[in-house]
């Protein structure tokens, strides 16, 4: 069985540990995550880590994400999309102008700060805001910086935007729609989100959950090539296998690889100039 990543197109209405438990099954494995979490009405590419590609997935996680969404203006919901109860409603002032909509996307390009929705998987006290929001708790959450490299605006559709946003990780597109929304005086909830890029994958190569075989799986030297990487050989392979720390150029992060092309440990350099160990890949 492969060590790497396989690219799943998510359906809409199952979460992503769904995805996860039917792979798990499918594959006979229970050495199986995802990186990046889509919610539940959300679809699109999902990288699944399967064996020895579950070291990998804080690393796949920091690739920037696109995303089409379409927003819906007029109503405001407790979770931000379609799945929530509507609290607010307001009459939309038909038709949008668009050159308003475009100035008010412009102001969220760019580096700014997002407060996290009460509705998302963030642990506070070791428990995720979701539980503690369908308790009706309500928990100050802390502002967290994010980068919004673009957004388009495909379509404006009566009451609805459909955009596309290519963004840094960490970014919830609920809450960007949400904010673009209020700023335009109407408040308003996602209704359709599809992740469609995830660093230089895309959901045309992904695979549904029924058709993915094990012959789809993306060994881990390929699915780490966003990496620098430096490769060894005799003495220098033997002590990078036993995690011995070593100076291996100026990169603060590397990816080391055998003669072989084979992974074996992605090291990180330290205040002492040289490259330690930070997650064997063996």
């Amino acid at each position: 069985m492969g060590d790497g990543i396989l690219l799943i197109n998510k359906p809409i209405g199952m979460t992503s540990r769904d995805v996860v438990n039917y792979l798990c099954k499918k594959f006979n494995t229970k050495k199986m995550g995802h990186t990046g979490t889509l919610d539940p009405f959300a679809s699109g590419l999902m990288i699944v880590t399967i064996n020895k590609g579950t070291k990998i997935s804080s690393f796949m996680e920091d690739l920037t994400k696109t995303y089409v969404a379409e927003i819906k203006l007029g109503q405001k919901t407790t979770t931000l999309d379609l799945d929530g109860e509507i609290i607010e409603e307001k009459i939309v002032d038909l038709p949008l102008d668009k050159k308003q909509v475009l100035e008010v996307i412009h102001h969220y390009v760019g580096d700014i700060e997002q407060i996290p929705p009460m509705y998302s998987a963030i642990k506070i006290d070791g428990e995720p805001l979701y539980k503690k929001a369908r308790r009706g708790e309500e928990i100050i959450r802390k502002p967290r910086k994010v980068t919004i490299n673009y957004i388009n605006l495909l379509n404006i559709t009566k009451e609805k935007l459909f955009v596309e946003v290519d963004c840094s990780k960490g970014t919830y597109i609920r809450t960007l729609g949400s904010d673009i929304a209020d700023e335009l005086g109407y408040g308003g909830h996602l209704t359709l989100l599809c992740r469609t890029r995830v660093g230089k994958y895309k959901l045309k190569d992904a695979k549904t959950i029924e058709e993915v075989t094990l012959d789809d799986v993306i060994p881990i030297n390929k699915a780490l090539d966003h990496l620098p990487f430096v490769i060894v050989e005799g003495n220098l392979e033997r002590m990078v296998r036993n995690g011995v720390s070593l100076r291996l150029g100026s990169q603060p992060l590397v990816l080391v690889k055998s003669k072989l092309d084979e992974a074996i440990a992605i090291y990180q350099i330290k205040e002492d100039g040289k490259h330690h160990c930070l997650r064997g890949l063996l």
